[in-house]
């Protein structure tokens, strides 16, 4: 598997470089990737969503700068911002001999993992995708598209949030849910570098792939 580490990028130009690997994936078999990285302040609504899952007016998610999408994924609203990572996997689940179902429990084992490696337990909770740390407190959302057995989209898991999504939105539609981040509940704080790296280590392990670091460039020529 291909892992393209990437810093802060614009959400519309992750959606285009989605598009583009998986176009490339069922024209032309192209190589499984993983892309990692971070949002600035971005709301988007899934498929499962509506602007009903919206705290505050389009108009003032615009005055604070924040971007609003609507999205072919998975699952009502979520958040992205600066402090949390998000990893997209472009994968054949034909290749990796996974079901749709299986493919989101792996993705939330590879999260648990990297979260133990800090010393924080978390689990699932049945009927509700993602990743928990208490009962209703929420540290990662899973939304996902397949197209032809192929993937996109994926996960994002908060490290160091600072802005508080509850302001915003409904949170995967449940009103009841707390969005929490890794540094709320583990001393000393995790640095951006090191959770990276657990991560793609974790995903590594539990999808039992070889990592190889690219490009965006070599991936999407």
């Amino acid at each position: 598997m291909l892992v393209v580490e990437l810093s802060s990028i614009e959400y519309s130009q992750a959606l285009e470089i989605q598009r583009r690997l998986v176009e490339k994936k069922i024209s032309r078999d192209g190589p499984d990737v993983l892309l990692v990285l971070e949002h600035p302040p971005t709301v988007t609504i899934g498929i499962r969503g509506d602007e009903s899952d919206l705290l505050v007016s389009t108009g003032a998610l615009a005055r604070r700068g924040i971007g609003l999408y609507r999205v072919d994924r998975g699952g009502e609203a979520t958040y992205h911002g600066p402090g949390q990572l998000v990893l997209y996997p472009i994968v054949d689940l034909r290749r990796l001999k996974l079901s749709a179902k299986a493919f989101v429990h792996f993705l939330e084992e590879a999260i648990i993992r990297c979260l133990a490696v800090f010393g924080l337990e978390s689990f699932r909770q049945p009927g509700r995708a993602g990743v928990w740390a208490g009962p209703q407190e929420k540290i990662a959302s899973i939304g996902v598209k397949i197209q032809r057995r192929v993937t996109s989209h994926g996960f994002s898991v908060n490290v160091d949030v600072q802005a508080d999504p509850c302001e915003l939105i409904i949170s995967c539609g449940m009103p009841d849910v707390r969005m929490v981040s890794v540094n709320q509940l583990v001393e000393p704080p995790v640095a951006a570098d090191e959770f990276r790296g657990a991560m793609v280590a974790a995903f590594s392990s539990v999808f039992a792939v070889s990592i190889e670091r690219s490009s965006l460039k070599e991936v999407t020529k």
